[in-house]
């Protein structure tokens, strides 16, 4: 009898093991107690037992999270973070653990646009746990276009900026630009029609004389210091500055400059395309050496307002809209606006 007690005891704790053991994921669970034998087949008591159970199958035995490994440490500028690069465990007071998948938790704090160390916290429920991960200098570039620029920052970058642009440009007339705005400013809801730039309005893009829309510099041609007619090729003609705009609207900005506010000498465009106003203005000040952007009144061959426009670039991010813009214009000019592909070199120009 006694033998069979022993037996029934030890098949029970076999189970219980089983099932535990069982629980916890690509781990060697561990306890305060350890489940030993020795030579005469003793095995723990009732008590030992009782307390195993209570700490791995509720859960007042969970005592925290803690991430155990970190396999990136560095990150790129504007690169995501890697989920699958850290394990995370949850922890009970007998010191064995469960690995928790990635979707039990969540990190914040991962901002990879500057550069250092950070700090990232992991949350799961009311535990967490922190750990650290490093932002590397922006110095790579990903693609041929801009391979030059490797490593440069400041008034460097914008100079070699202004010689990739200028690399293989080739200009169309004036008259040209009336049968290409409307595939780059195309409504992306109607392909027949365009987008006008301070309106907002969808009209056809057929152009018919300049009734519906005409062809509007964002960088006014007196300012440029040039009047331009239909055959000419010259900086008036530049895609990147033509948008199609209402008349009405275009007589109405004429040569002012861009501000918060709308007056007799300054505009406010409407704030979805602050931005795309501010990155066109930058490329136009990269591309031609004799322009200038300014905090004042401008003159001849200036515009303004320049600290306005580096506000607009960040609170108007670069989106779908002008990217395909960008892409068609290079398909006719062959060159790029640098501050759409890479929004972040305004950053270290200006920044």
């Amino acid at each position: 009898m006694y033998k069979l007690k022993k037996f029934m005891i030890f098949t029970l704790l076999m189970m219980i093991l089983g099932v535990t053991t069982g629980c916890v994921v690509n781990s060697t669970t561990t306890t305060t107690q350890t489940a030993s034998y020795s030579s005469d087949n003793t095995i723990l008591t009732t008590t030992d037992i009782t307390t195993f159970l209570t700490e791995t199958t509720t859960t007042n035995g969970y005592i925290g999270i803690e991430v155990t490994e970190v396999t990136k440490t560095e990150y790129e500028n504007k690169e995501n973070f890697d989920p699958s690069s850290i394990t995370v465990i949850i922890k009970r007071a007998s010191g064995s653990f469960f690995i928790l998948n990635e979707s039990m938790y969540t990190v914040t704090g991962f901002d990879s646009s500057v550069a250092g160390e950070i700090e990232l916290t992991v949350t799961y429920g009311e535990f967490t746990d922190t750990f650290a991960v490093t932002i590397l200098e922006f110095t790579g570039i990903y693609t041929e276009y801009y391979n030059s620029v490797q490593g440069l920052n400041g008034n460097e970058l914008f100079l070699e900026l202004r010689v990739i642009v200028n690399d293989g440009f080739t200009g169309v007339s004036y008259g040209d630009a009336r049968y290409i705005l409307d595939e780059t400013d195309t409504d992306p809801s109607n392909q027949n029609n365009v987008i006008l730039i301070y309106s907002s309005y969808s009209v056809s893009g057929e152009w018919d004389g300049g009734i519906t829309w005409n062809r509007e510099h964002v960088w006014p041609q007196s300012l440029l210091g040039i009047s331009v007619e239909n055959p000419d090729i010259s900086v008036g003609s530049d895609l990147h500055n033509l948008k199609p705009a209402n008349p009405s609207f275009n007589s109405s900005r004429g040569n002012k400059y861009f501000d918060y506010i709308t007056t007799s000498v300054a505009y406010e465009p409407r704030d979805e395309v602050k931005g795309d106003v501010a990155r066109i203005l930058l490329y136009m000040w990269t591309m031609y050496d004799y322009l200038e952007l300014v905090d004042s009144t401008p003159s001849t061959y200036q515009m303004a307002l320049l600290t306005v426009l580096l506000e607009w670039h960040e609170l108007d991010p670069v989106d779908d809209f002008e990217r395909n813009r960008n892409e068609i214009i290079y398909s006719y000019q062959h060159n790029r606006n640098p501050y759409i592909d890479y929004p972040e070199f305004v950053d270290m120009i200006w920044g």
